[in-house]
């Protein structure tokens, strides 16, 4: 997901007596916690990203018959980041010998699009606040753009606490009832202020934004060099004999000892038995799928309205890093709800890569483009944040979540009262456990998808005996 503003300014250093939180293990499960009684029986497995991945090398250490099914011709490619708080990544990045770097870049300045203005951000020093377009407070003013999370809502987040507490008192509960936005307002934040510091997530939750923010509030965020989708290509390297890809989930037959999952592969429809199931298929998919019998109507209820995220991604490749003749690093940020990053930074050559990464409400407007017109907005965004683009653009790459039709969406967003279905995401239906981003503590992130998928092993395990 991306980060909060108050991140985005500790990367250039201009942030002082920064938070940091530890991490409490309850989830994370190494592979000697799955119960070692395999009877040989098999467990099928929806979905190859990294929570059906994780799933699939616990339950196969332990002797099960695993078979994956994705309907994509690939596993998935991995988040953007990690941050260095998620321990549950880190330790599967160190079980693969994977080598971590850097995401954001420790010198030069970035660049931040507000109202139109171009703001820089140079490292190390204080943001000058006589260039920022934005109607504060005289307090806004004072704490400057790096302390108004701080100022706001700091000391809430802390009552909060980390991604795996449940046993908040009413006053800290009753935020999953009220919006992120709303929350700031009775706070007294400006409108300009609220919007900077949320810049697209309004209407979360703010129970969920602020445990969010606690969780992942960090002063490291890093990649795998040579690209995130090295993590996903380790768990599926052992796991590639189980994997049936290009198969779409068509229907699902639930019995009381068994599972039957019908698939169509090339046009052809076929079928697979299962002692048990872990489904890992966004709701926003899962819904579509038909089942027999129905589901539930708590586990259908959640699968119908649970709401996700979109996001477009696009990347540019350039001739040359033309930006760093104004002595910037590549990486910027934009109150109409994108960011940029820049990949191929301390990399060796002269051409460059230049990604962004529209989300929210800005993205859900993209998707309603054809691809020429997408093509045209995202590059005129770009070249706003770093003007030149045109002159020196070679190629443009562009992906969409929303527009996938096996993922429609990112992530998942609680918006406000839908916390309490929580539970329901996570409840099995008798022969089928579920997992992903959006069963776990940390929807949107790797960490979410990697600890369901153990914890759904762990329990599959323990039911078959």
């Amino acid at each position: 997901m991306p980060i909060n503003r108050r991140q985005f300014l500790k990367r250039a250093g201009v942030v002082t007596g920064g938070l940091h939180f530890a991490f409490r293990s309850r989830w994370a499960m190494p592979q000697a916690a799955v119960p070692r009684n395999s009877t040989g029986k098999r467990v099928v497995i929806l979905g190859a990203g990294l929570a059906g991945l994780s799933a699939g090398w616990e339950l196969k250490e332990v002797g099960y018959e695993i078979v994956i099914v994705e309907a994509h011709l690939y596993s998935e490619a991995g988040a953007g980041r990690i941050p260095n708080t998620h321990a549950i990544t880190l330790q599967w990045v160190n079980h693969f010998g994977l080598e971590l770097e850097p995401f954001f870049p420790k010198e030069l300045s970035e660049i931040a699009l507000l109202k139109g203005k171009r703001v820089k951000i140079p490292v190390g020093k204080p943001v000058d606040m006589s260039q920022v377009p934005l109607e504060l407070t005289p307090d806004e003013h004072r704490v400057g753009l790096a302390g108004l999370d701080e100022h706001y809502y700091g000391e809430t987040m802390r009552k909060i606490g980390d991604a795996i507490r449940e046993d908040w008192p009413p006053e800290i509960a009753r935020l999953g009832d009220v919006s992120m936005k709303d929350f700031l307002r009775q706070c007294g934040a400006s409108d300009d202020a609220i919007h900077y510091l949320l810049f697209g997530f309004e209407e979360d939750a703010a129970l969920d934004f602020m445990r969010d923010a606690y969780s992942h509030h960090t002063e490291s965020l890093s990649k795998i060099k040579g690209g995130n989708d090295q993590l996903p290509r380790a768990f599926a390297a052992k796991l590639s004999d189980a994997i049936r890809y290009s198969c779409v989930v068509e229907h699902i037959e639930r019995a009381e000892s068994k599972v039957t999952i019908a698939y169509r592969r090339a046009g052809m429809l076929d079928h697979v038995e299962a002692d048990a199931v872990i489904c890992t298929i966004p709701f926003g998919v899962l819904r579509h799928i038909a089942v027999t019998p129905d589901w539930s109507p708590e586990k259908r209820k959640v699968i119908d309205g649970l709401v996700y995220g979109p996001v477009v991604r696009t990347t540019f490749q350039v001739s040359r890093r033309y930006w760093e003749d104004e002595g910037l690093n590549g990486f910027g940020s934009s109150d109409r709800n994108f960011e940029v990053w820049h990949p191929t930074y301390g990399k060796s050559g002269r051409r460059g890569l230049l990604q962004s990464y529209c989300y929210e409400d800005y993205a859900h407007r993209l998707d309603q483009l054809d691809q020429a017109e997408r093509m045209q907005q995202v590059i005129a965004d770009m070249n706003e944040v770093h003007p030149g683009l045109r002159q020196h653009l070679e190629t443009v790459v562009t992906k969409s979540w929303a527009n996938d039709p096996y993922q429609h969406g990112a992530y998942v967003v609680y918006h406000p009262h839908q916390r309490q279905w929580y539970p329901a995401i996570c409840r099995r239906e008798g022969k089928i456990w579920f997992a992903g981003e959006h069963a776990s503590p940390w929807p949107g992130w790797m960490q979410g998808a990697i600890a369901s998928g153990m914890k759904a092993a762990r329990e599959v395990s323990g039911a078959l005996g």
